[in-house]
């Protein structure tokens, strides 16, 4: 996992906001999020765990090595 706080720079596969496509998701039992580019290539996976309505942790997989072992649905 990686924390992002005050990092400034572009990483190599960011896209624009209208480019990436998102779906909530249950990741591992926890909400979450699951995130493609145009091509249907994953982006990230976040897990969200959340304690007395409020998110506490942020677990974020990004790499695509990882991603690609994942068993993914089809982009929304």
């Amino acid at each position: 996992m990686r924390h992002a706080r005050g990092h400034r720079g572009r990483h190599p596969r960011a896209r624009s906001a209208s480019a990436a496509r998102g779906h909530a998701a249950t990741v591992n039992g926890r909400p979450g999020v699951i995130s493609w580019s145009e091509d249907g290539t994953a982006l990230s996976v976040l897990a969200f765990t959340v304690a007395d309505g409020h998110i506490t942790h942020i677990t974020a997989v990004v790499g695509p090595a990882r991603l690609a072992l994942m068993d993914l649905p089809d982009p929304v």
